[in-house]
């Protein structure tokens, strides 16, 4: 698996420590790419050299990761998901969240976007939110960088599929490149994003939303019960309203298809519903995150509830 970060790099520790909870040195958009395999339980990790050679050719190591991924995606006839974690969440469990949407969902291969969230749990969450948000522009290069190669190689592509996932804290992290004026629709090759379980206010959210451009659709996920956000929404002020991913009130954008799995078999109060064992025991849950993830119509068959505006899955 390729991860994308600008956290920072910390050489002389274990591969799931490398890079750690602050930015990188040189600045908070300057990215680093990684390659990292679990291999019996423990985890490996090569930094990439700026430059590789590849086919015979010496490029960026940016552009042979692409068309490494590129011609297994051919090869194996998968899709791509790019994933980007949350809130309290270090380098080690990044990792571990992005394995498990790796293994548990059938064929797809999966990129992770890290940013220098702290894993420290509750006393960090101010702090994180404002990584997230001086993380703007290192997300905002990655999906340049993607698009540009996407166009560069089109010509290689075999009908496969590329979608992004922003996870919490991290669909506040995208909020603020939407209302960035340094977005430009970078995000239009993506056949769909989901926002799963958004730390961002559900107040005036159509207002950022419906900027997102994307190819199929995007998905915002809800669970009224989410305990996590319920937390969240005790912190207080004037920016911390009802949260996006726990509110099935206002669903108003144009843009968005809305996902309610509030009443889903299973999914109780998980916050995380996408890769936890016991919500995925419901089989009608992992159906639909496969298909959204695959790029796919993940609505389809699902009863609308006009009254919130929402698709219900049960």
């Amino acid at each position: 698996m390729y991860v994308v970060t600008n956290r920072n790099l910390q050489p002389d520790q274990p591969p799931e420590q490398r890079f750690g909870k602050k930015f990188n040195e040189v600045d908070p958009s300057e990215l680093r790419l990684a390659e990292v395999d679990l291999v019996d339980g423990s985890w490996q990790l090569e930094i990439l050299d700026d430059t590789k050679t590849y086919e015979g050719r010496e490029m960026p190591a940016s552009e042979m990761a692409f068309l490494e991924t590129q011609k297994r995606m051919c090869q194996n006839s998968s899709n791509c998901l790019i994933f980007c974690h949350g809130y309290n969440t270090d380098f080690e469990g990044a990792l571990e969240s992005a394995f498990n949407i790796q293994d548990t969902y059938q064929d797809l291969e999966v990129i992770l976007f890290s940013w220098p969230s702290d894993g420290d749990g509750v006393p960090t969450y101010r702090s994180d939110k404002r990584e997230a948000s001086q993380s703007v522009y290192a997300l905002d290069r990655f999906f340049e960088k993607l698009d540009y190669y996407l166009k560069k190689y089109r010509d290689r592509r075999c009908g496969q599929k590329i979608s992004l996932a922003m996870y919490s804290m991290g669909v506040y992290l995208l909020e603020h490149l939407l209302k960035s004026p340094i977005y430009e629709g970078e995000t239009l090759f993506f056949d769909n994003i989901i926002m799963m379980s958004g730390d961002a206010n559900n107040q005036n959210h159509a207002d950022w939303v419906d900027r997102i451009k994307c190819r199929n659709r995007l998905f915002i996920t809800i669970n009224e019960d989410d305990f996590a956000l319920g937390f969240s929404e005790l912190k207080g002020g004037k920016e911390q309203e009802a949260r996006l991913g726990n509110t099935a009130r206002n669903l108003n954008s144009n843009n968005a298809t809305y996902l309610d799995f509030t009443d889903a078999q299973s999914v109780n109060n998980a916050h995380n519903y996408f890769s936890k064992k016991e919500p995925l025991k419901n089989p009608l849950v992992k159906e639909t995150f496969q298909i959204a993830f695959s790029g796919g119509r993940a609505e389809r068959g699902l009863n609308f509830d006009a009254g919130i505006g929402a698709y219900k899955v049960t």
